[in-house]
């Protein structure tokens, strides 16, 4: 004789199951979220050291117009200026272009002039967002070719950028450096977590290699003035 299920022993049975699976999908919905959660940090963090690596490689070759051998401070590179809530940090920098392009031959003197290309940082609000977004513009020297990659947004999360420079004296010789202060935001827009979003913070300095090594080593020869006739 078979025997069948009553009703009452199904429905034990689907609590039990119930009771296994409600734990179950918890679970595994709170490690997609946890995993998908980490992965948006690890995008934030590899996006702040790369614009960390881009400001520093900018301003580690930052440079000014070298006008009858004065002496130059650090606050003649840097110049800011803000509009409302955007703000824009520009300096010259001999990054972007070919060497050949640069160097302008010259028979007056042992220096050789180089031409300098202009970088723009601007940080701009976006209207109905905490969220700020960071460019970077290189404007080429008007004598150079342009730049294939002359605009590129480098984040759209941002939530404070800074770059301020700085002097210390150590041993009686000053040293000048900038310091670069950054924090995005580690969370997408629009995820419906408004008011518990995180902040990724960076900080780095970079190092003015021209700068200091006129300051610190006065009275020598240099093959890299720029050329106060020939700027952009």
């Amino acid at each position: 004789m078979k025997r069948a299920f009553t009703m009452v022993e199904l429905m034990v049975v689907c609590a039990i199951m119930m009771l296994i699976l409600i734990p179950t999908f918890r679970i595994m919905s709170y490690g997609q979220r946890s995993a998908s959660k980490g992965m948006q940090r690890n995008r934030v963090v590899m996006e702040g050291q790369q614009i960390l690596s881009q400001l520093k490689m900018d301003l580690a070759i930052s440079c000014f117009v070298f006008v009858n051998d004065v002496t130059q401070d650090i606050n003649d590179i840097f110049t800011e200026t803000s509009s409302g809530g955007d703000i824009t940090l520009s300096f010259h920098t001999f990054n972007g272009g070919l060497y050949e392009n640069k160097v302008i031959p010259t028979s007056s003197g042992p220096e050789s002039y180089r031409r300098m290309n202009r970088v723009e940082y601007r940080l701009t609000s976006r209207p109905g967002t905490p969220f700020k977004k960071l460019e970077r513009r290189l404007l080429a020297h008007p004598s150079m070719p342009p730049e294939p990659d002359i605009f590129r947004v480098l984040s759209d999360q941002v939530n404070f950028f800074e770059i301020r420079p700085e002097t210390v004296t150590s041993v009686g010789f000053p040293r000048s450096f900038f310091r670069i202060s950054l924090q995005l935001f580690d969370q997408e827009e629009g995820s419906g977590t408004a008011g518990k979003a995180f902040i990724a913070d960076f900080m780095d300095t970079a190092n003015p290699t021209i700068l200091n090594s006129i300051i610190n080593n006065p009275n020598q020869n240099r093959n890299w003035y720029t050329d106060p006739h020939d700027s952009n």
